[in-house]
């Protein structure tokens, strides 16, 4: 009895830590898709338009996207850009937003863009969320009485 509770208990310890690594993958595949706010503050570049600071922190989101995309077949499909769940024009818009204004950055593969926005982001995407800006409390912002 002893013998086959021993043997469960080498099992379960076995499966738990073969189970880890996976656990830690996915983990790090997150961070690697995320730029975090503190993340762009550490950094020297926080006075940097968001341009500048992906292609420093992250190039490899705006690397484009290969293979099929669509339905009608293969190629390239363009980038597409969200700030606060807005889609932009193109990329260029990232020059005009300052990185320390910034929440978060992440990136969606190719087929997450569609799951998420459609068929018209199927070449992957970036999605911006600003950080929103904290307002003065009034009792702050009042000037004492004379």
């Amino acid at each position: 009895m002893r013998m086959r509770t021993a043997v469960w208990v080498v099992l379960a310890v076995g499966l738990a830590l073969a189970s880890t690594p996976s656990g830690a993958r996915a983990q790090k595949k997150k961070q690697r898709d995320v730029i975090t706010r503190e993340e762009i503050l550490n950094s020297s570049l926080k006075d940097q338009d968001l341009l500048v600071v992906i292609k420093a922190l992250r190039p490899q989101f705006l690397q484009a996207a290969r293979g099929p995309r669509s339905l009608g077949g293969a190629g390239t499909s363009a980038l597409s850009v969200y700030i606060d769940r807005s889609r932009q024009p193109g990329t260029d818009i990232l020059r005009q937003v300052t990185a320390s204004t910034v929440e978060e950055v992440r990136y969606l593969d190719p087929s997450q863009s569609e799951n998420e926005y459609g068929i018209t982001a199927n070449g992957g995407a970036i999605v911006i969320k600003l950080a929103k800006v904290r307002s003065v409390p009034d009792s702050l912002s009042k000037k004492p009485p004379r």
